[in-house]
């Protein structure tokens, strides 16, 4: 019996070994180490259950059905804590909907490497995890190890088509390796005589053909979505290869995976180019913010784009806004920018502009739908009515935080480092009222005194970025200052979101121009009556809007918490204890250090208590098998001949009690006579030598040979799996009755 064991531990531990050296090919295509980690873990657990379900003698389809459950038990714990740690609510199909949302966004709109990014990396996960299952499928059940190629080439199509340069050399090679381990396995396992017939193991009186084809509907089932995933996942990332997925889409609704503004906006400000972009004409003295698109979820890594669905329908009115406003209508001509995006003062109600364009009804973004979206604002003259919020100075103080329909701007992530919270509170001490609280905040970065403007500052807005913007090197470029504000906004309960797009400009006989340089970064906050209300918190590049400093007249005075010398303490503090919630006026908070940990810190202890969690459904689940498995063996492993007889003799009644069979009394040749009739003729014949060896155990003197005993009870219970039972091989299986019956 060992040499049948051997088979399936060896091909299992080279499945596990392809697999693994084939998830190392995704590592130019995300900045995320530990996904290799985590994948490597799934995938052991995968193959361990099918080497140990196959060494308890399941039915192949048991244990395929096992491994899906385990992983989707897993994949569901660790998708629910990424959706929470992204801020995501609802019901839990809702978030783990959303997750997918957010991570394709994430996908489509980020440059290879992607950043750290809890979806991605569930999504991942997921994919390997099926993945394996298809390939143990293929090396195990269906015995066609030459077959696993195909779901190694479906983990290595993804960077072969992601890449816009050629694909590692490496990452074939290492495809080429696990393959080449499957097949060496193989024949090692072939020359030895280590496996057998799946039917055989089973008990099954089907053909291997018959399991064979129940097998392969397993496989194409797992297969198809899993090719298809791998070729939409490669095709969406940015610039890789020629597939689209957006041809499929009606234009003008439903989903969208837009680019990130923030990219262009780096770009931009490194280049310095004083080519003018776009002019327009506008009724306002001091031009107009002309947005492009507004980053409105947050996390780790920085700003981003949430999931958007689109309309083709302008607003009937602008979210949140019922108090002072102002209507104005600008002319743009726009010159040599491409965008999908079409500039526009906050908030647009109405616009001329050519072409396919649709709104987003949640932040007012107008985006084109057309086939080279990318290009639609290209020499692109139109027309855009605006409905501006137009806070008074006098009473706009008073005013209270709002609650926008999205809500993903209100969500403040979890693993916001302590430091910010701290920074924060700090600053916002002696503040009483939101807008107080907003203020304080704008006027302590606007402040020359602790922050200066830099182009060449590292580029994102990431925790780790802002944390060592705020309390380190305190240099950077409008993004920086702008998503600072955004996040310490919502730290003090008022929504926020990171808007991108172009200053005002310059302008000259009446006609506004606006270069390269001028693109930008500025936070919205939403407050109740006025909805969305721009804050300008880059001293270097514009003034604050009046209606946001205390004195209008003086651009430069601070609030009493972030005046003079005095500035936030931000020194380290054993005793500072996480929280969110804001401090007393009164009371001295000291920031603790920052974390130097980059990206997304993976939800280790959830993940741990999802997978016990499994771990102990699954014990549960087996905890009969195992036991009868271990009575068994121990019966069949005595050394004393009368001994290995009688336990035997027992097997083959316990086994007879576990298919819900009624075990004849009598003399053990009577209980032959009586059981033995509808066996088949080997199995017959095993039955009646173990009775003649149990009848000699008990009357004679001598027992004498008794030849193979456990081949003979391995011979009969294979035949009684084969039969129509009143219980069915896998509940005999599974749960046997022998455990509780006498």
């Amino acid at each position: 019996m060992s040499t049948t064991t051997r088979a399936p531990l060896a091909m299992g531990v080279a499945v596990a070994v392809a697999v693994i050296l084939a998830t190392l090919s995704l590592s130019p295509l995300t900045a995320d180490r530990s996904y290799w980690l985590i994948t490597t873990l799934v995938i052991l657990v995968i193959e361990g259950l099918s080497v140990g379900g196959r060494r308890l003698r399941l039915a192949p389809w048991v244990i395929h059905l096992v491994q899906l459950l385990v992983m989707l038990a897993v994949g569901l714990g660790v998708g629910l804590s990424a959706a929470r740690s992204l801020g995501l609510d609802g019901s839990w199909a809702s978030q783990l909907w959303q997750l997918i949302l957010d991570s394709s966004v994430v996908v489509q709109t980020q440059p290879a490497p992607l950043p750290v990014h809890a979806g991605v990396r569930w999504l991942t996960v997921m994919l390997i995890g099926v993945v394996t299952i298809l390939a143990d499928i293929l090396a195990l059940s269906l015995e066609s190890p030459v077959w696993v190629i195909a779901p190694l080439l479906t983990i290595y199509v993804i960077p072969a088509l992601a890449a816009e340069r050629s694909t590692p050399w490496w990452s074939f090679a290492l495809i080429g390796v696990g393959y080449l381990v499957v097949l060496v396995t193989e024949q090692w396992v072939n020359s030895r005589r280590w496996t057998r017939n799946l039917a055989a193991d089973t008990g099954s009186s089907r053909g291997p053909g018959d399991a064979s084809g129940a097998l392969a509907g397993l496989g194409a089932a797992l297969a198809v979505p899993i090719v298809v995933l791998a070729l939409l996942l490669g095709s969406a990332l940015p610039g890789f290869g020629s597939l689209s997925i957006d041809s499929a889409r009606p234009r003008g609704s439903g989903p969208m995976q837009l680019t990130d503004p923030t990219i262009d906006l780096q770009q931009s400000l490194a280049d310095q180019s004083d080519a003018v972009l776009l002019t327009y004409r506008t009724s306002s003295r001091t031009g107009d913010y002309l947005r492009l698109a507004s980053l409105t979820r947050v996390d780790s890594s920085g700003w981003h784009l949430a999931a958007t669905n689109l309309t083709t329908s302008a607003p009937t009115a602008v979210p949140g806004l019922y108090n002072s406003s102002v209507t104005r209508t600008v002319q743009i001509n726009i010159r040599d920018f491409g965008s999908e995006f079409l500039p526009a003062p906050y908030a647009p109600v109405s616009t001329t502009a050519g072409g396919q364009w649709s709104w987003d009804p949640q932040n007012l973004t107008i985006i084109s739908t057309a086939d080279d979206r990318d290009d639609a604002t290209r020499n692109l003259s139109y027309s855009v009515t605006s409905q501006l919020p137009d806070p008074d100075v006098d009473t706009f103080g008073a005013s209270a935080a709002g609650v926008p329909a999205d809500k993903t701007t209100t969500t403040v992530p979890d693993d916001v480092p302590q430091t910010i919270i701290n920074l924060a509170h700090q600053i916002t001490a002696s503040a009483t009222t939101p807008t107080q609280r907003a203020t304080a905040i704008q006027d302590y970065l606007r402040d020359p005194r602790r922050f200066t403007y830099s182009t060449t500052a590292p580029p994102g807005d990431g925790f780790e970025v802002l944390t060592n913007f705020l309390t380190r090197n305190r240099s950077g470029y409008c993004i920086h200052f702008a998503a600072a504000m955004a996040l310490m906004a919502r730290i003090e309960g008022i929504p926020s979101r990171v808007s991108i797009g172009f200053l005002p400009g310059t302008e000259q006989n009446g006609v506004w121009q606006v270069r390269g340089t001028n693109m930008h970064a500025w936070p919205e906050l939403y407050f109740q009556g006025y909805g969305w209300v721009r804050y300008e918190p880059t001293a270097a590049v514009a003034e604050s809007p009046a209606w946001s400093v205390e004195n209008p007249n003086s651009q430069q005075q601070t609030t009493a918490s972030a005046s003079a010398s005095a500035e936030p303490s931000v020194e380290p503090s054993a005793s500072a204890a996480p929280s969110t919630s804001r401090p007393s006026t009164n009371s001295s908070v000291s920031a603790e250090p920052a974390s130097p940990a980059a990206g997304n810190p993976f939800p280790w202890r959830t993940v741990l208590t999802w997978a016990g969690i499994a771990v102990l459904i699954v014990a549960v689940i087996c905890t009969p098998m195992l036991v009868r498995l271990a009575r068994r063996r121990s019966r069949l492993r005595a050394t004393d001949p009368s001994v290995l007889v009688a336990g035997s003799w027992r097997e083959i009644h316990d086994s007879w009690t576990d298919h819900g069979l009624r075990w004849p009394g009598g003399s053990p040749r009577g209980q032959f006579e009586a059981a033995g009739q509808e066996l088949p003729d080997d199995a017959r014949a095993a039955l009646r030598r173990l009775s003649m060896a149990e009848e000699r155990a008990r009357y004679a003197r001598t027992l004498g040979e008794v030849g193979d005993v456990v081949g003979d009870v391995e011979t009969i219970r294979a035949a009684l799996a084969g039969q129509d039972t009143p219980r069915p091989d896998w509940l005999a299986t599974w749960l046997p009755a022998s455990l509780w019956r006498s």
